[in-house]
């Protein structure tokens, strides 16, 4: 039997493994810049909780657009005007604010390098999807809209939007977790200051 490793189910497992390898590796670790560099240290874990919050600001913005809509119309406005990927850019960009928490460099490049590689993986195959659904639409939007990356100049939106409240919901719930996460990263470390966590490694 083949296994799709990039079906919503094995995507969500792969999120959730590289979620738990990170935090374990960093219940055991620490950063080096808290004696290096208190500076560095202070600019990254502001800049994570910003990173954090738009990440999380923007998967609700994405919501709004997409939430019961994702299988059954081709969503161009608002988010999905700028970017094809919105919802998976806003992901990268809260769980790099995430890593970034770790007042480190190593785990916020490592959770890039794994993110960018499988979901590569998850973008290809949603866009197979939909030019099979969507043909000349979706070939026109591919044509005019950045496949990741956002372009700022091609915005625009619709004075009104139908959204689906249950689905919004449940992307509420989802976005949540990034906050859980943090909170769980602080605590990692306050226990490690506190010496209850021993600390095998280091890192910049």
């Amino acid at each position: 039997m083949k296994i799709n490793i990039f079906s919503p189910n094995n995507r969500t497992l792969f999120s959730r493994v590289l979620g738990f390898l990170l935090l374990a590796l960093l219940a055991v670790s620490s950063g080096r810049w808290h004696e290096q560099s208190l500076l560095v240290e202070h600019l990254l874990w502001v800049s994570g909780w910003i990173a954090v919050g738009i990440g999380a600001l923007g998967r609700v913005w994405c919501s709004t657009y997409i939430s019961g809509f994702k299988n059954t119309l081709l969503v161009t406005e608002g988010p999905y005007s700028i970017t094809r990927n919105p919802l998976y850019l806003f992901s990268f960009i809260a769980g790099l604010g995430v890593m970034l928490l770790t007042e480190t460099f190593t785990f916020p490049l490592l959770f890039s390098l794994l993110y960018l590689l499988y979901y590569r993986g998850v973008i290809w195959q949603e866009e197979r999807f939909l030019q099979q659904h969507h043909s000349e639409q979706f070939q026109h939007y591919v044509q005019q809209v950045p496949r990741f990356f956002p372009r700022l100049a091609l915005y625009h939106e619709p004075p009104s939007y139908v959204v689906s409240p249950p689905h919004i919901r449940r992307f509420l719930g989802q976005v949540i977790w990034f906050f859980w996460i943090a909170a769980i990263i602080q605590v990692l470390e306050e226990l490690r200051l506190q010496n209850i966590l021993p600390t095998y490694f280091s890192f910049y």
